[in-house]
């Protein structure tokens, strides 16, 4: 979370010499020249969208239609921008439409929605240097707030509040996408309207797309600029980054295989307590033993992993099978030295999100005499009020249920993870560091374990369900270390 630190995961680094170090479950093929050779033949080309096809249509319930817009990107690369608009616009429109009771109803707020986002990437790339040009980003976030203010503050009973809710809530799913945009619109060679549309949740992967039940309203792959820096511009950059984009879905299939023997080995033949039935149970003054305190959290915490990591693998296999080699969103996390490096490797592109949105706007402005507090301050912008208003911004429907003074109450817990989780950063950014240790264990094992701990003690606070108060969450901390209070 800071200049230092890499900004993309070390994917492409080299092995070690070691045979161990060399052995893949899933071998390199995009290495290989005849692969590469053969995957950009017609048969070749066709064998790739089967095999894809194949292991998307145990990931993913509209696999068909997926496949069908991969296909003609596959075949018509001149024309992958477009392709990619016009792929995004009917996944938005006429794919999803039967989980819709009012279908009219959403394509209309879909419409005023994406007609919003284009106005203001117009008027950002039109006026670039006027005042709203200058802070189109700060603008736009800042209006939205103020509109999630006005819907809360406006009786149920009147008669625009549902449609001002409904759109209230549309927009927050596109708002870091049209945030990314605006980004854009600052860069020469920016991309034109309907192009930047193509990325407002792109058919690969949208906001909606869950995790345990939550939704994640992240860009994946980002926006843009960012898809215009790895778009394959040859028939041999495709072969390769389709080749991964198989092998990135193969490894989504094998984990989310393992995903099930997990869950039922953990929760039914260990019976280890879920993460929120063991918070419930101390809510509830029902003691359970430490170790199945910690049981149930290092059971959440891994399980948390595996399940984003086949989320993201999915999305950026698509993403990859589109053209475009994205980096992946989940990386060995568990491999990380530091507190820094684990939030890089674990949620890849919300830390960017975090990073562009929060920690440059803040370190390229302010402090420039003490690098230190610039750099402090700049983590906390984004690890803790970035964190906060992504994740308040997200769960718009507490507002709804419960009106805007008692969510702000139940955020608290929330809230105090994202200054944990910013001090830690911090921490790490600035201690000193001498020359790495040499060996596995001191190296390697202690310090990953270390940050392995601290992310799980995090976890404590880090639940987004807002059920109890930050005082039962201290008790059940408590209760790890077989303190009862």
């Amino acid at each position: 979370m800071s200049v230092s630190l890499p900004t993309t995961p070390r994917e492409f680094a080299p092995l070690g010499a070691s045979g161990l170090a060399n052995f893949r479950l899933i071998p390199r093929i995009e290495t290989y020249p005849a692969v590469v050779s053969f995957a950009q033949t017609l048969l070749g080309k066709l064998m790739l969208l089967i095999l894809f096809a194949v292991g998307l249509a145990y990931n993913h319930e509209s696999w068909a239609p997926l496949v069908f817009f991969l296909t003609l990107i596959t075949f018509l690369p001149s024309q992958r921008r477009i392709l990619l608009t016009a792929s995004t616009l009917v996944f938005t429109f006429l794919v999803t439409w039967k989980t819709y009771k009012n279908w009219p109803y959403v394509a209309t707020l879909l419409c005023l929605t994406l007609l919003l986002g284009a106005l203001l990437f117009w008027s950002a790339a039109r006026w670039p240097r006027s005042w709203y040009g200058r802070r189109a980003v700060l603008i736009f976030l800042s209006g939205f707030a103020a509109l999630v203010v006005f819907a809360a503050t406006t009786p149920q009973d009147a008669w625009f509040s549902h449609p001002l809710w409904d759109f209230t809530y549309m927009l927050s799913t596109y708002i870091w996408f049209i945030g990314y945009s605006l980004l854009d619109a600052k860069m020469e060679g920016h991309d034109a309207v309907g192009l930047q549309l193509g990325s407002y949740r792109p058919f690969w992967g949208s906001t909606i797309e869950t995790v345990g039940g939550v939704g994640w309203n992240t860009p994946f792959a980002k926006g843009a600029a960012y898809l215009r820096r790895i778009e394959a511009r040859s028939a041999e950059q495709l072969a390769v980054t389709q080749l991964k984009g198989v092998k990135l879905l193969a490894w989504a299939s094998l984990i989310s295989f393992f995903a099930d023997l997990y869950k039922h080995y953990v929760y039914v033949s260990l019976r280890i307590p879920t993460y929120s039935q063991a918070l419930s149970l101390s809510a509830s003054h029902v003691h359970l033993p430490w170790y199945l305190c910690w049981a149930s959290l290092i059971a959440n915490f891994f399980g948390g992993i595996i399940s984003l990591s086949v989320l993201g693998h999915t999305i950026i296999a698509c993403c990859r099978m589109a053209g475009f080699n994205a980096l992946r969103n989940t990386y060995r996390p568990l491999s990380s030295r530091t507190i820094a490096e684990f939030f890089n490797r674990y949620y890849f592109y919300f830390k960017e999100l975090l990073v562009d949105f929060f920690f440059y706007p803040v370190f390229l402005r302010c402090f420039k005499k003490n690098y230190k507090l610039r750099l402090v301050v700049s983590i906390f912008a984004a690890a803790c009020f970035g964190n906060a208003f992504f994740h308040f911004s997200r769960d718009l429907n507490l507002v709804y249920s419960f009106g805007l003074a008692r969510a702000l109450q139940g955020f608290w817990v929330y809230l105090f993870y994202c200054f944990a989780l910013a001090t830690a950063i911090s921490i790490s950014r600035l201690r000193r560091r001498g020359p790495a240790p040499s060996g596995f264990i001191r190296g390697q094992l202690l310090p990953s374990f270390c940050v392995v701990l601290v992310y799980c003690l995090l976890d404590v606070f880090g639940s987004t369900e807002r059920n109890y108060p930050l005082i039962e969450h201290f008790r059940f901390f408590a209760h790890l270390f077989n303190l009862n209070i």
